[in-house]
């Protein structure tokens, strides 16, 4: 028993030249496409900023890189933003510890981030979920610390 009242585009009747199914044909004179072409081998990034040498711009720029990636959530990329590059922190955080901002100096983001986590798990235990977002700013920054293939021959 043929079963082809299942199959709608196969048809009972036999094919006429009216009734065929359209057929993609190229033109005679179509031009054959250009042969594919080698990939050019990417460059090693040099402009870079490694967890151990970062302004707190270049942090707000990683930051905002890693929020863009999908490997932070909002929360934490608002954890992650430097206090120095709000307008105002020279006459809030800055007159209070003495030390007016340098929002372009390089220093250790890694070594300041895990003190800050020691800080947040000293002091805010209650706040589980900022002490995770805190863990997961560190986590990333260990992880760009770590050598990558493309610095390891460098």
């Amino acid at each position: 028993m043929p079963f082809d009242f299942l199959f709608p585009r196969r048809s009972r009747v036999k094919e006429t030249p009216e009734l065929r199914e359209p057929r993609l044909e190229m033109p005679p004179d179509t031009p054959r496409p250009p042969p594919k072409q080698r990939v050019p081998q990417l460059t090693s990034p040099t402009h870079m900023a490694w967890s151990h040498y970062m302004s707190p711009r270049q942090m707000a720029n990683w930051a905002h890189e890693m929020y863009m990636a999908g490997a932070m959530n909002w929360q934490e990329y608002l954890v992650a933003m430097p206090a120095e590059l709000h307008p105002d922190y020279d006459l809030t955080v800055g007159a209070l510890t003495g030390e007016p901002a340098r929002p372009d100096h390089p220093r250790d983001m890694l070594v300041e981030w895990e003190e800050k986590l020691a800080f947040v798990k000293r002091h805010n235990d209650w706040d589980a979920d900022g002490v995770r977002r805190t863990e997961r700013i560190v986590t990333l920054l260990r992880r760009q610390a770590k050598p990558q293939p493309w610095n390891a021959a460098s």
